[in-house]
């Protein structure tokens, strides 16, 4: 089974405003500039979801600030990818399997015990964390696929958010 590691810079101020805000208008704007996104969702995990709970029923969770279905958490981490690409860019994908670290998120939700499993970065902790990860001997949450490239993606990834001063969301699955 391959494992796959996305790497997005995004903006966590825009992000973080998604949740709790309780807006039908920012509700039906998510909706329709996700249609694509959340409907592939959907589609992925159909034999995990009901008509009741789905993709466009996280969203609206996040937004109104509520957890209806923890039992779904997955969908909840993928959502909130989802979020982060909105207001960001996607800069890494490649056949990997790391974790660095505890799950983390910008606003409080839901996080599965298996996938996706979920690290958000902020600008401020950036010099700390890359100092941290790339200080993990092979094996240790890195190292599964091929150590040395594996350290050089992961100093790419950090180099760009440095230099863009975004945050970074950092996706396995």
């Amino acid at each position: 089974m391959s494992y796959y590691v996305y790497a997005y810079l995004t903006e966590a101020d825009k992000v973080k405003s998604v949740y709790g805000t309780c807006d039908n208008l920012l509700i039906n704007q998510l909706k329709a500039s996700l249609k694509q996104e959340l409907d592939r969702l959907n589609d992925y995990f159909s034999d995990s979801l009901n008509t009741d709970k789905d993709a466009y029923a996280v969203l609206t969770d996040i937004v109104n600030g509520k957890i209806r279905y923890p039992e779904i958490a997955f969908m909840y981490g993928y959502v909130y990818e989802k979020i982060c690409s909105h207001y960001g860019t996607l800069i890494y994908n490649a056949e990997n399997l790391w974790q660095l670290d505890s799950q983390s998120t910008f606003f409080p939700i839901p996080l599965s015990d298996d996938f996706p499993y979920i690290i958000s970065i902020s600008v401020s902790e950036l010099e700390s964390k890359r100092t941290e990860y790339t200080s993990l001997q092979e094996g240790n949450g890195i190292g599964d696929y091929d150590y040395e490239q594996e350290m050089d993606d992961l100093n790419f990834i950090f180099d760009e958010a440095i230099e863009a001063q975004k945050d970074l969301v950092i996706m396995v699955y």
